[in-house]
């Protein structure tokens, strides 16, 4: 037997954290124009200066101010995904990959009703975005993830033989002790975190409210932080065990701010057993094949691609 992977395990910020490591962008020298307004062209595609500077300021807005600010590695980290967001999207036309008026319309929705309407014009505000800007940009987002899903995801199985092999080399006979598979909504400021516990018992989903509200990394991922046991992570999450079979805790406090807690699923303490570990396994599994088959993929995207930079213009961006 087979499993397929149906979700694209790699985040489109995961993938551009993978490609560090992985691969270089290699500009080709030589008599290429391009406009005024062109930063780079990918197999003729541009890369426009206006795109690229609204990507810049984002950061630069965002930017801790105690630290201090390295344009060069910035820009250079920028033109990199933008590079390979166009690669993507040139696969997606390549293989006539398209995103119907109804998954934008799904997901757009699925967004807006995370917000107020005050709420959603200050994020556009902030992206320095009008609306239908911002439609082009979601529009994209979703093109590249089904691209990817397609062309790496669907390629993705993984065997029994496999589970069994990992499971008999990494668990076997082993022990555990009891853990939580938690999740979490973190807010430095006890007024929001009170909102979002209400927006909870009226009935928002926990991932949703998390996205919404949530400060901590993982709330890109509906505040999963994963599996844990008792004294892993900061004190506070061993509040998690005394609510197993509940919902969520009231509004807990830290050092750091305050969360709001949720066990997903519990672990008893005990032997290791297959079906304890099988999913995790998978996803293990899976993880690893996708990387591995996108890193192919790009790689051999980059080496045959034909990339000229406009680098007076790209250095003189401040």
């Amino acid at each position: 037997m087979f499993i397929k992977r149906k979700k694209f395990v790699l985040s489109l910020t995961a993938i551009f954290i993978v490609v560090v490591g992985v691969s270089c962008v290699m500009y080709l020298s030589g008599p290429k124009k391009m406009g005024a307004e062109t930063i780079v062209t990918v197999n003729n595609e541009p890369i426009k200066l206006q795109d690229f500077q609204e990507r810049l300021s984002t950061i630069k807005m965002n930017y801790p101010p105690d630290q201090k600010l390295d344009l060069k590695k910035i820009k250079a980290s920028i033109l990199r995904r933008m590079i390979i967001e166009s690669l993507i999207l040139q696969e997606a036309d390549n293989k006539k990959i398209e995103v119907s008026d109804e998954e934008l319309t799904r997901y757009i929705k699925n967004i807006k009703q995370n917000y107020t309407e005050a709420d959603f014009n200050q994020m556009l505000n902030n992206q320095f975005k009008t609306y239908e800007d911002w439609l082009v940009d979601v529009k994209k987002k979703l093109l590249i993830e089904k691209t990817l899903s397609k062309s790496i995801t669907e390629k993705i199985n993984v065997s029994d033989k496999e589970i069994n092999d990992y499971y008999k080399k990494n668990y076997e006979g082993k022990t555990m002790e009891a853990r939580v598979k938690l999740a979490q909504i973190f807010n430095t400021n006890k007024a929001t975190i009170e909102q979002a516990l209400i927006e909870l018992k009226n009935g928002m989903s926990f991932e949703d409210v998390a996205k919404k509200y949530s400060q901590a990394p993982e709330a890109v991922n509906g505040g999963v932080i994963g599996y844990i046991k008792k004294g892993e992570g900061i004190p506070i999450f061993d509040k998690a065990f005394d609510i197993v079979g509940q919902n969520e805790t009231a509004i807990v406090q830290s050092e750091y701010g305050f969360h709001i807690l949720r066990v997903l699923e519990y672990i008893p303490a005990g032997k290791i057993t297959l079906d304890s570990v099988k999913q995790s396994i998978i996803t293990q599994l899976a993880s690893e094949k996708e990387t591995k088959v996108y890193e192919e993929w790009l790689s051999d995207a980059l080496k045959n691609a034909k990339i000229f930079k406009n680098t007076a213009l790209l250095d003189s961006i401040k």
